[in-house]
């Protein structure tokens, strides 16, 4: 007897369908794709229970034939691709005929075609057999109704998370097709209640910005930032950024090829060009479109096609280029330009006095303490404007060695030199010149003390007289509604009104309103489920709480400090958690080696 046997097509099937589809959104995805590839330009999706129960996806497109229908649920059967060469520029979003023939096999499936009106069919499936096929009256289209998901893998179904989840995994789907193919009209609906409903609004950048509208509320497209690159061969990357005040980082929707998709080195390549543009954690909403000649990127991947291979190495250069330009002028910065340098203006050789003193010992007059003016060498006032960074000056202060203790206690030698341009405190430390950064520095101080006050303070509520209307996405007012036990035994009340507002009638007693609408703008548009995000509700919003309070109270740039202000500031610092990094990520302290500086001046 061999060990080795062959599987039967009902298991084999059974195999396929558990890569293919993992939930009723997996099944959804793959209606609608299919529906686009149809040529729909009406797409309808309709849920019961979240899409456990049934999901039904009907369209006006080309529809199939009866020998098409039957022949549609065979495993690999596809009318897309028939070659190798197919395979390697497929244009279309499914081709390799499994979709159909693994949901076949774990859902009683029912589905009515036409290619001419009237002249119908209609075919029904249970879990991979074929129970009837007959003629019927049916409009130019399709409409497939999967029921019943996995009635035959009781294993797989307890694995389904509620249904609010699963009805915001769908929902997801639905919004990011929607979001791609502003061409075609998409409407969802959960149990007669619509979720979505956009309307066909054409097939370019404005097109998109309009769709986008519909979906996330016409201020956040208002907002957005558009941008559009050409690149080799018919490569375009267009879309758009959000701006800083919308710090809405979780709406971020990426497309190869009208493919909607999340894929991993794309978000690499989009957090990395956000971190060394803004020098920021905080992501903005991106909407991502990359056009590619499909011979340049490989679909076949990943079973379910969430993620592509580039075959053009050069692509992310070209794309965090793109990004680049995009997040300076979402940030109110357009590129300067680049000049060939070959003269020094005088501006740069003037000198400013240390203090009100008679005269130089280079021979020169000494300027006042705390002048504003920059002099130039034969006393006329440079008709150089004076730059950002040279608006406010301030005269460095003279103090004696002051012994600054760490966390271990040690006490370590510092001499507080002064302020540079109202802005950062310069130290000079045994081994070199310190920079700290006020701001931040302050920032970390209040943030571990917020952290800490509120851990132990019991979380009380606070009605508002008006209620804070949050106008979201149909997937993100699913998200807010699968945390509301667990956001009011935080002090937080919603209420869900129309469409997909939602009212905050109270909040925590510690936060304001503003920021309470922000914590939770933020909260609805973070992917995951609702157990995974209630874990450590508490701890991050206690967290944010603490970030956010504490950047709005450090002290500003360009503000004056005494010396015992910030030698409070530096020991403050010194002795917190983690002295080296703002809530955020920004640096606070930056150190010019004594080593480092004798090598600049060519002393090594």
């Amino acid at each position: 007897m061999t060990t080795i046997q062959i599987l039967d097509d009902r298991l084999i099937s059974q195999i396929a369908a558990g890569e293919v589809v993992e939930r009723p959104a997996s099944v959804v995805k793959e209606l609608v794709e299919n529906a686009i590839d149809a040529g729909a330009r009406s797409i309808r999706v309709e849920l019961e229970a979240g899409g456990k129960r049934s999901i039904r996806v009907v369209d006006d497109g080309l529809g199939m034939d009866r020998s098409d229908a039957l022949l549609a649920f065979d495993r690999h059967a596809t009318s897309k691709i028939s070659s190798f060469d197919d395979l390697q520029g497929v244009g279309s979003l499914g081709f390799r005929g499994e979709a159909l023939a693994a949901i076949a096999a774990v859902a009683r499936v029912e589905l009515v075609t036409a290619t001419e009106p009237g002249d119908g069919h209609r075919i029904r499936i249970d879990g991979g057999h074929i129970r009837s096929a007959e003629p019927t009256a049916h409009p130019r289209g399709t409409s497939i109704e999967v029921r019943s998901l996995f009635f035959n893998v009781p294993a797989r179904r307890k694995f389904l998370k509620t249904v609010r989840t699963e009805l915001r995994r769908a929902t997801e789907v639905v919004q990011g097709y929607a979001l791609s193919r502003p061409e075609i009209g998409f409407s969802l609906s959960h149990e007669g209640r619509t979720l979505l409903e956009a309307a066909p609004a054409g097939d370019d950048l404005e097109a998109a910005r309009r769709r986008i509208g519909e979906l996330f509320g016409a201020p956040a497209a208002q907002n957005l930032v558009d941008f559009c690159q050409q690149g080799p061969g018919g490569e375009r990357l267009w879309g758009f950024v959000g701006d800083r005040k919308q710090g809405r980082g979780r709406r971020i929707f990426t497309f190869v090829n009208r493919r909607l998709l999340r894929d991993r080195t794309v978000m690499a390549a989009f957090y990395r060009t956000v971190r060394e543009t803004w020098r920021s954690e905080d992501f903005p909403a991106l909407f991502l479109f990359m056009d590619i000649p499909p011979a340049e990127v490989d679909v076949n991947v990943h079973p379910q096609k969430a993620e592509v291979r580039f075959r053009d190495g050069r692509f992310f250069g070209r794309l965090s280029s793109c990004l680049r330009e995009a997040l300076e002028r979402a940030r109110g910065e357009e590129p300067a330009p680049l000049a060939e340098t070959t003269s020094l203006p005088g501006a740069l050789l003037a000198w400013q006095g240390l203090g009100q003193r008679s005269g130089s010992p280079f021979g020169g007059s000494a300027g006042r303490v705390g002048s504003s003016e920059v002099r130039e060498l034969d006393g006329s006032l440079s008709s150089e404007p004076a730059g950002k960074l040279a608006d406010v000056v301030f005269a460095p202060l003279e103090r004696s060695t002051v012994p600054l203790s760490g966390r271990s206690g040690e006490p370590r030698p510092f001499r507080l030199l002064g302020q540079y341009k109202g802005t950062l405190i310069l130290l000079e430390g045994p081994d070199g010149l310190y920079l700290i950064d006020q701001h931040v520095a302050h920032e970390r101080v209040l943030y571990e003390r917020f952290r800490c006050q509120l851990v132990e303070t019991v979380v009380r509520s606070q009605r508002l007289l008006e209620p804070i209307l949050l106008e979201l996405a149909p997937a993100e007012a699913l998200r807010l509604a699968e945390l509301a036990s667990d956001l009011e035994r935080l002090g937080f009340s919603l209420s869900e009104m129309s469409g997909n507002v939602v009212a905050i009638t109270a909040t925590p007693a510690v936060l304001t309103p503003g920021l309470a609408e922000e914590m939770l703008a933020s909260l609805a548009s973070e992917p995951g489920d609702r157990e995974e995000a209630a874990e450590d509700l508490k701890g991050r919003l206690l967290e944010a709480l603490a970030a956010s309070q504490s950047c709005r109270t450090a002290v500003k740039m360009h503000h004056p400090l005494s010396a015992e202000e910030m030698e409070s500031l530096v020991a403050e610092l010194f002795a917190a958690e983690q002295p080296f990094a703002c809530p955020h990520g920004r640096p606070i302290v930056l150190k010019m080696a004594d080593i480092e500086l004798e090598r600049r001046f060519g002393r090594r």
